[in-house]
Formats: structure tokens, C-alpha cells, sequence
């Protein structure tokens, strides 16, 4: 499309004609111009197994066609109707229990079921065969959310494609036990038909067999995406893709990203949050990472509040367009919505829709209609891209492996300080705080283009990775790797012999020893009373009970960037993961006063013993090794969000990074696209900002300097 793509996922299914023809004259009030269609349809599409009824559909595709508005058509397949869990109910999933769900949801199907593969595809060539070449279809969709509610199942048919995926990755029995390590507890196989799927046991599972479960479920569902692929490309040359949910932790996007010719996100940052604008822009730039920093779509958001929280607070006002153009700020080309109406029944009939329950008598749709307008007016940003010199890389199988590790520190909780990408999505929020435009990065990416680079918590140890960081260290960059880093091999096995693998010489240390901190709902604490009773136990002193650990530096540069920020910034610490680091191999400890060509590792930072660090106290928190014409970083300890913004600042100063527009007001994110500056005012109090020189997109004024930004507002100035 050659202008920014506006619209939402419509159900018209659950409305009668009259109702669906008045909204198609709606959506052309609303400046729609793409429309999502057929998502949860199969039960309309087809109604008895093998009788298609495709007219209402192709019906309303011409309607939205000649209306001027493009179709993204779905093939129908994110859920499956009533027959097909009454006539095959071994398509129905199975818990880790053996429980077979029941139909009544959504995603009720097993991912290896080969019956509803055939079943999918079917459909899948009914709607490509009849749809393929139609010219209102500007692209298809592939299902909907893949392994939302279903990830994985435990059947028999699922255990029996399980077992053909490990020979066909291992090549044999004797690989699988060594690659699980299933000498330890008695656990050897002897026949492959003794190999289950991780079903529930008594107790810890196997972390290679977890870890080769969820690279298979993620295969399992990946193929089915694949087959219904090719079914639709032999009929239609148009555009396919399917949705994904940010840093969903249970899909490696990194692998689904080729199967799609578009990137689609689903985002739902809470209104409550005060990080929301960060949860928007960490989406945005994984997003267009997926794509190799090609424009992305947003297929959905809400207009208003979701249903599906426990508490849904709506969006303030000015937040929908002020979202909206955040999305495009961060590499987005269109903005669509769920739903087109809101639903009057089911399972989200209290999600907002665009047009809502009240109607157009309403400020959601006021909202609606002012943010189409606004959209037509930022037709000259489609298909420019964003250019960042800093990267976070981030890795869904180290995350898997991170949490199948059992331990050191649990993440049972994927939403917790330790899941679904919190240690890289905290380091990229200190960047954005920053000011400095950042992409986000895969492990098999090529680093040359990038001067900062930061490996937060890449658990699994990739050498090619090491390989292609110490290339862009070598000409020049700050590479800035994280704890806990390269601490397991591919098949969640110890690296041996010091932590860090691969990236040990890089970095210039090892890690010889985890230190990690409980937290205080792990300790335990007497008053006077009870220290009178506890005569020995009273006594000892558990550090590891706290959270935190202190940290301070003997090093100039990082001491004149802490004056900078300010004396808060002299209270450095860090959180609840520290380690034991040495040099090396032929590496040593280097004094802080023997200048740049000294050999040898710096110790830039040392834990002083605060905290629950006490039998820290003088160890190593942050160490630097110079490599060719940059340096190699090694943080040994999770820095807390002040210390992060510290470090972001000198690392940024020596990678020569600047912020996108310098010295904005507080609350106020900028972001650039190729010539159009985004300044997006996140607070609840307008701001005044000078030299803003151009062309102000949504109002068509020139900016001569000085401008003022109302509280949650966007100016778009073309330069």
C-alpha cells in the first residue's frame, strides 16, 4: 500500500447484513483502508465437513472492494468448529496430565495432528482457490496468535512426531542420551519407543528433554503455518503473514519470521503501566528486527480497555492516537485494530472495539475517526525505514534453556525479573531512556554495522556469535556483555572449566562461581524477643537474604559520567544475580594506571560489600578488554535501572552515540525514520521543545524552532 494502512479485524459473522453493510459506510467515515477478514470464520465457512459456503464472504470482499478499502484475508483456521471435535476428538489437544480438552474455546487443536493439518489445508485451498488473484485481497493471514492458548499437547500422535523430530536430529539413541545427559537419576534409554513427551512426573524433569520438547512444539506448530503456506502460494502471489505477541516466550519468532512476507504484531500494553510507551517501543523494535528493519504491521491493538486483564483501565485521552503514532515511530505501516465492533456477546465482548457498544455517539469513535484523518496526513512516511547504531540481541532458545535450567535463579513465573526477555528488554529501556535509537537483534546477526552492542543474558554459548562480536569489536565497537551469559551448551549442559564459553576470551574473564541472592522472602529475620530464644541461629548473618549488592569504581571515566548524571548515581548496585569472575586463559587483571596499551583486563567496577554482597567485597562487577579498536564488557552482576542509565551513558560516549534529539523534556521519547523526526510527549503536561525546524505532518504548520507539545501528544516533522 502506498499510504499507512488503517483498519481493523472484522467479524462480520456475528452481525446481520443490514448491520455489516452500514459499517462497511462507517469504516469509510473512519478513513478505514484495510480490513482484516475471516480470522474465527471456519464455522461459517464451513458448516459440515466438506461443504464450503464462500458467497457471504465473497460478497462483503467486494463490498469492502469497491468501497475502496483492502482486504487482509484470513484462511479461517485459528479455530476449529464444533464437528470436527465431535467427529475427531483426537484432534483435540492433551494436557500434561493426559486430560483431553474440550471444545467451546479457541485453538482447540493438537499441533501434530496430522488429521487437522489436512483438515486446515483443505479449507486453506477452498478460500486461496476462490480468493487467490481477487483484487480487493491484498493479503492473507495465516490462523491467529499461534500457541496462545495451545503450545504444545501431550497424545500419543504428539509423542510419536516427537520421537521422529529426535532421530532426525540426533541421527540415533545413543546422541539423544548423550545429549540429554540421561546417565544421571537412571534415565538412559535403551528404544526410542521408550521416549514420552515431559508429561507430569513426580519431580525436576530432564532439562535437555524440556529444552528439545519446546524447540519441537515450536516446530510442531511452525509446520502446520508452513504446509497451509504452501497451499495458499500455489493460488496467490499476494503478501502472507500471521500475527505475533511481541516476545511471546513459547515461539521462536527468529524461525517463524522467513515464513512470513510481512511482520504482524498483536500489542496490548496496560494503561495502568506507567512503562507502557517503553512496552510499545521494545515491541516495535523487535518487530522490525524480525524483518531485517522493513516497515511492520500492527494487526492488532485496542481502541479503548481489553477484558482480559484483571483490572482493564481505557486508554486516557489522546492515547490512542499518541500509541498509534508511537507504532510508526518505531518502523510500523499500518495500524489495525481489534475488533472492527465491539461484540455483543461471547468470550470479549467487554474488549473495545472500534466501534463500540454505544456507537458513534461515543469518544472511542471520536478517537477513531480523528486518528483515520490524522493517518491520511502521514502518507509520506510509508516504506521508510529507521537507521539505529545500537543493537540488543536477544535469544529465544536461551531463554527456553534459562528457564528448563533448574536454577540458579528460578523464573517459574515468565512475567517475573528473569522471563520472557526481562534482562534485554531492561537494557534496551535504559538505551530508550537514553535517547538512543536501538534495534533489536537476533544471535546469528551480522554486528558490523553497529558501534554498541549489548548481549544481555544470552544463556546458551554460540561461537559463531562470539565470532562475529569480536569482528565488530575489532573495528571498533563496545561490545557489552551480560550476566548470566553463555553458561550452558546447546543442549542445556554446564559449559565447563569457567562460565562464559566462547565469549571467555573475547571478554577477556571467566566466570568461576554464581553468587545469587535470595531475596528477603527467603530469609530469615528474629526481633529482640525472638534473638533471646535463638541464642546460635540469632547469630548468623545471611546476606544472601537481601536483594541488592553495592558497587562503586576507582575508574575516571565512569567516575566523570556519575558527576554527570548526578549524585544519585554514586549509589551504583545491582540485583539479585552476581558472579566470581578471573581473567581468563593468558588474560590478566590490569592496573588502572597503566594507560590504554597495557595487556590485561580492567576491572572497571567492584562489588564493596553493601548489601548482600559482603563476601563480594573487592570482587570484579564490571570488566573491560580491549579488543582491536574497541572494547569487550563483561557485567557481572544485573545492574538495577540507575546504575544501567550510568553505564548506558558512558558506553554510549565511548561508541560516540548521541541521543536522536538531545535534551528533551522529561516524558518526551524522539525516534527518526529517514528524514521524519517522531516527538512523542508521553505526560500529563505540555512541553515546550525548540529547534524543531520543518514540516509538522499532522497539522500542516511550519515549525520555525520553538513548539509546544500538549500532554499525550505527537508531532511528526518532516526535515
Amino acid at each position: 500500500m502506498d499510504t499507512i494502512a488503517y483498519g481493523g479485524d472484522w467479524n462480520p459473522e456475528q452481525w446481520d447484513r443490514e448491520t455489516n453493510l452500514r459499517d462497511i459506510e462507517r469504516m469509510v467515515e473512519a478513513g478505514v483502508n484495510l480490513i482484516s477478514l475471516g480470522i474465527f470464520s471456519w464455522a461459517s465457512l464451513e458448516s459440515e465437513e466438506g461443504h464450503y459456503d464462500l458467497e457471504w464472504l465473497a460478497d462483503l470482499i467486494d463490498q469492502l472492494h469497491n468501497a475502496g478499502i483492502s482486504v487482509d484475508l484470513a484462511n479461517g483456521t485459528a479455530s476449529p468448529p464444533a464437528w470436527m471435535a465431535q467427529r475427531y476428538p483426537e484432534t483435540l489437544p492433551v494436557d500434561s496430565r493426559g486430560v483431553r480438552l474440550g471444545f467451546g474455546s479457541r485453538q482447540q487443536y493438537n499441533p501434530s495432528s496430522e488429521l487437522f493439518c489436512r483438515k486446515a489445508c483443505e479449507l486453506t485451498e477452498a478460500m486461496a482457490r476462490r480468493f487467490g488473484d481477487h483484487p480487493g485481497v491484498v493479503m492473507w493471514h495465516i490462523s491467529n496468535e499461534y500457541a496462545c492458548h495451545t503450545a504444545e499437547s501431550f497424545d500419543d500422535e504428539s509423542a510419536a512426531a516427537f520421537r521422529r523430530w529426535l532421530v532426525e536430529k540426533y541421527g540415533d539413541l545413543q546422541a539423544i542420551n548423550r545429549a540429554w545427559g540421561t546417565a544421571f537419576w537412571s534415565q538412559t534409554y535403551r528404544d526410542i519407543q521408550e521416549i514420552q513427551p515431559p508429561r507430569a512426573m513426580p519431580t525436576f524433569y530432564n532439562p535437555g528433554q524440556m529444552l528439545d520438547w519446546r524447540r519441537f512444539s515450536d516446530y510442531a506448530l511452525r509446520s502446520q503455518m508452513e504446509r497451509e503456506r504452501e497451499v495458499i502460494r500455489r493460488y496467490s502471489d499476494r503478501p502472507i503473514t500471521t500475527n505475533f505477541m511481541g516476545t511471546f516466550p513459547l515461539l521462536d519468532y527468529r524461525k517463524w519470521a522467513p515464513l512470513c512476507d510481512i511482520i504482524a504484531d498483536d500489542s496490548y500494553p496496560d494503561p495502568a503501566d506507567p512503562q507502557a510507551a517503553h512496552d510499545i517501543a521494545w515491541q516495535g523494535d523487535v518487530m522490525r528486527g524480525l524483518g531485517d528493519g522493513a516497515p511492520w504491521l500492527l494487526m492488532e491493538q485496542s481502541p479503548g480497555a481489553v477484558q482480559w486483564r484483571p483490572q482493564n483501565s481505557p486508554k486516557r485521552p489522546g492515547q490512542f492516537l499518541l500509541w498509534t503514532i508511537a507504532r510508526l515511530a518505531h518502523g510500523a505501516d499500518g495500524i489495525l485494530q481489534f475488533q472492527w465492533r465491539q461484540s455483543a456477546k461471547g468470550s470479549e465482548t467487554f474488549h473495545s472495539g472500534m466501534v463500540p457498544h454505544s456507537g458513534e455517539d461515543s469518544p472511542i469513535w471520536t478517537d477513531v475517526v480523528s486518528t483515520g484523518q490524522a493517518l491520511k496526513s502521514l502518507a509520506p512516511i510509508t516504506g521508510t525505514r529507521m537507521s539505529a547504531r545500537a543493537a540488543v540481541v536477544i535469544d529465544w532458545e536461551s531463554e527456553w534453556a534459562r528457564h528448563y535450567a533448574i536454577g540458579p535463579i528460578s523464573s517459574e513465573n515468565p512475567t517475573d525479573s528473569w522471563g520472557n526477555f526481562a534482562p534485554a528488554k531492561s537494557w534496551h529501556q535504559s538505551l530508550w531512556e537514553a535517547g538512543i535509537a536501538t534495534d533489536v537483534v537476533g544471535v546469528d546477526n551480522d554486528f558490523t554495522s553497529y558501534d554498541l552492542i549489548v548481549v544481555p543474558a544470552v544463556f546458551i554459548d554460540y561461537p559463531n556469535m562470539a565470532h562475529s562480536l569480536r569482528i565488530a569489536a575489532e573495528r571498533g565497537a563496545q561490545v557489552v556483555i551480560t550476566a548470566p551469559s553463555a553458561v550452558v551448551d546447546s543442549q542445556c549442559g554446564a559449559i565447563l572449566g569457567g562460565y562464559l564459553g566462547s565469549l571467555a576470551d573475547l571478554a577477556g574473564v571467566k566466570v568461576v562461581e554464581h553468587s545469587t541472592l535470595t531475596g528477603p522472602s527467603q530469609g530469615r529475620t528474629y526481633d529482640a524477643r525472638e534473638s533471646t530464644a535463638y541464642r546460635i541461629s540469632g547469630a548468623v548473618e545471611t546476606p544472601a537474604a537481601l536483594n541488592w549488592c553495592g558497587i562503586d569504581t576507582d575508574n575516571e571515566a565512569l567516575k566523570r559520567t556519575i558527576e554527570l548524571v548526578g549524585d544519585a548515581a554514586k549509589d551504583l548496585r545491582s540485583g539479585r544475580w552476581a558472579e566470581k569472575i578471573v581473567p581468563a586463559g593468558e588474560h590478566e587483571w590490569r592496573g588502572l594506571g597503566e594507560g590504554n596499551s597495557s595487556a590485561g583486563v580492567e576491572c572497571v567496577a567492584y562489588f564493596d560489600g553493601r548489601g548482600g554482597g559482603v563476601d563480594l567485597a573487592g570482587a570484579c562487577a564490571l570488566s573491560r578488554n580491549r579488543v582491536g579498536q574497541g572494547s569487550v564488557w563483561y557485567a557481572a552482576a544485573d545492574f538495577d535501572a540507575l546504575s544501567r542509565s550510568v553505564l548506558v551513558r558512558m558506553w554510549a560516549s565511548y561508541a560516540r552515540l548521541l541521543p536522536v534529539f538531545p535534551d528533551l523534556p522529561r516524558g518526551v521519547e524522539a525516534q527518526e525514520r529517514e528524514g521524519f523526526l517522531f516527538l512523542l510527549n508521553h505526560s500529563d503536561r505540555a512541553v515546550e521543545l525548540s529547534g524543531i525546524v520543518g514540516k509538522d505532518l499532522l497539522s500542516g504548520r511550519e515549525c520555525t524552532g520553538h513548539v509546544v507539545l500538549a500532554p499525550r501528544s505527537a508531532l511528526v516533522v518532516e526535515r
